[in-house]
Order: structure tokens, then C-alpha cells, then sequence
């Protein structure tokens, strides 16, 4: 009886005490340029992410995972829809633009594989999806720009060409240090590397990230140096709570970019746009990308804020450097 009564009275208080990231993420990113008064380059991105609780991969997925180095890893699948939307600078023109980004919009999913410790986090990435008209980016953008009385793109008829394009990628996070602060806080810093190949993209990147808070040791990897969906809250691992500030800088060798280099049918199969050859955009293949932002979150939700800058990604641009501001809200279930 008394067994009975002890456990009536612990089992309520388990869902309380578990970790957040035992149970499932729900998580929702917008990027937009917006937050600097500018609509051009990346500007605009949708993602939806649910990443599964703790679960023991099999097969190859078993052999991915850290435990295979490591007494005990954290295991997740993180399944992503994602949109984004690419715009020159001049949306008014309703001509090519010589020396600037093309219109392009990807409409992707992605399946990610999450393996988690307190010293190092990886995650292996299959995306794949549709440029063209078939990523609704000229919908979006119209209707959006509708609602909110911004300038409407006149530009779309010259985006880049319907086309099913994917990735397979590997992302590490490696823990080279850590420090006590003050008042329960701590720093680390840590090694960022990416390698990504496919005909959506192809890159090799590395950089570094440091942060300061509390719990680091439950959310590495959580925080990443990309101008897209910066913040990723499926990686966060074994912690309950916990809050920290980020920044890092990467630096990236990009081969292929299909929202750069794609083929264009408004251009080059249109009898009216005469020397095509001169809207051909080259790929900058050296580039660099800096992010800051904040993270807080307790049991059951989260919020981080983050901004980043990058270097173009093609050459001639008219710009120097491109910024955006990333909103991400997630909750655990």
C-alpha cells in the first residue's frame, strides 16, 4: 500500500522533471532583411521543424551516431519544410538586371539526423525540393507585398528555371574550451564545420562560434553561423532550462549555388532580351558570414533572436555585405 502510494505521488511530477529535450521539438523560424529597411539578396526564409525526443537509431543510422565514439550520445530525427525567397536589388524593374542576384525561390524538405553530446554535436542532412515557379516564391512575395503595402517585384518572368534540386550535408560542433563566469554562468567556444554537396548547393565551411550563459553543456549545436535559419532548436540536448548570447564568424568555399548560376528561361529563351550572355551571374565562391543572437528557454517553450551578415555570394555585387534578423519560437511536447 505504501509502494502504491509513493508512486501515485511521484508519478505527476515526472513530466516536470524531464529533460525538454526528451520530448518532441516543435519550432518555427522567419528570416527576413525587413529588419534593416532592405528587400534584396536572401530575403525572406519559412521554416517548420518537428525533431523527435531521445529514440535508438539501427543500422546505419546507429553507426552515424556519436554513442559509437562516446559512452552515451542523444539520438533525434528532425524532419523540416522549409521556403525561401531570393530578389535582386531593384524589385521595381520589370527588366533583367545586369550584376545582380537573379529572382529564385526554393521550396524544400529536409530529414535530419541528430546525434548529441555536452562535447560535441553533429547532425547528417538530406534536403531536397523546387526552384522555379513550382516554389510559390512569386505567390508569396506578391501576396505578402500585397498585405503589407510594400513595393511589388515586377522582375519574376526571369527567375531561375523549374528544376527538382537536393543535398546531402554533415554538420559538426566540437567543444575546444570552457570557462566558469559569474553568478551560475560560463563560457565555450567551439569549432563550427560543414560540408555540403549537391545541385541545390556545394560548400566546405568552418568557423567558430563563442557563447555565454547558463547550461551549455545541454545545447551545443543549437546556435549556427548561417544567415539561414541560424538557430536550430531540435539540437538542443539534455537540459530543462537554460538561456545564452552567440556569435561566431565562418568563413566557406561554395562550388555551385542554383539560385545563382541556374539557368534562366526568361532570359535566354526570350527573343525580346537581346546579349543574354551579359545577365550571366558567377558564383563568388569565397565567402563569410558572422552571427550574433540570444536564446532562453525553460521546459515546455523558447524563443531566440539572432542577426547575421554575410559577404556576397556572387561577384559584382552591388552591395558589400547583406543582413538579416531570424525569429525562432519552439516548444516541447
Amino acid at each position: 500500500m505504501k509502494t502504491k502510494l509513493a508512486l501515485l505521488l511521484v508519478l505527476p511530477l515526472i513530466p516536470l522533471t524531464s529533460h525538454a529535450s526528451d520530448r518532441s521539438t516543435l519550432s518555427f523560424t522567419f528570416d527576413n532583411d525587413g529588419l534593416y529597411g532592405v528587400d534584396q539578396d536572401y530575403t525572406n526564409g519559412l521554416f517548420l521543424s518537428y525533431a523527435t525526443g531521445r529514440f535508438q537509431p539501427d543500422g546505419l543510422l546507429k553507426a552515424l551516431s556519436l554513442s559509437a565514439w562516446h559512452d552515451t550520445s542523444l539520438d533525434k530525427l528532425e524532419f523540416t519544410l522549409g521556403h525561401k525567397i531570393y530578389t535582386p536589388s531593384e524589385l521595381k524593374a520589370d527588366y533583367p538586371l545586369v550584376n545582380d542576384r537573379p529572382y529564385s525561390g526554393y521550396l524544400h524538405s529536409e530529414l535530419n539526423f541528430i546525434s548529441l553530446t555536452p562535447e560535441h554535436a553533429h547532425r547528417f542532412n538530406l534536403t531536397i525540393g523546387t526552384t522555379g515557379e513550382h516554389s510559390l516564391a512569386d505567390d508569396a512575395q506578391d501576396f505578402v507585398h500585397g498585405i503589407t503595402n510594400s513595393k511589388q517585384p515586377n522582375g519574376w518572368q526571369y527567375q531561375i528555371e523549374d528544376s527538382i534540386v537536393g543535398s546531402i550535408g554533415y554538420l559538426s560542433h566540437f567543444r575546444l574550451g570552457r570557462m566558469q563566469s559569474f553568478s551560475n554562468t560560463e563560457w565555450d567556444i567551439s569549432n563550427v564545420s560543414e560540408v555540403n554537396a549537391g545541385n541545390f548547393r556545394s560548400d566546405i565551411a568552418t568557423g567558430f562560434m563563442l557563447r555565454w550563459g547558463s547550461r551549455l553543456d545541454g545545447n551545443l549545436g543549437a546556435a549556427n553561423i548561417d544567415s539561414e535559419a541560424p538557430f536550430r532548436p531540435g539540437m538542443i540536448g539534455n537540459s530543462s532550462s537554460g538561456w545564452f548570447l552567440f556569435t561566431g564568424f565562418e568563413g566557406r568555399y561554395r562550388f555551385n549555388d542554383v539560385t545563382i548560376d541556374g539557368y534562366r528561361p526568361g532570359i535566354f529563351e526570350n527573343s525580346e532580351v537581346h546579349e543574354p550572355s551579359r545577365y550571366d551571374v558567377s558564383i563568388d565562391n569565397v565567402q563569410a558570414t558572422g552571427v550574433a543572437g540570444i536564446a532562453l528557454y525553460d521546459k515546455q517553450f523558447g524563443i531566440a533572436l539572432s542577426t547575421t551578415i554575410k559577404t556576397p555570394d556572387f561577384k559584382n555585387s552591388p552591395r558589400e555585405v547583406y543582413r538579416t534578423g531570424s525569429l525562432s519560437l519552439y516548444t516541447f511536447f
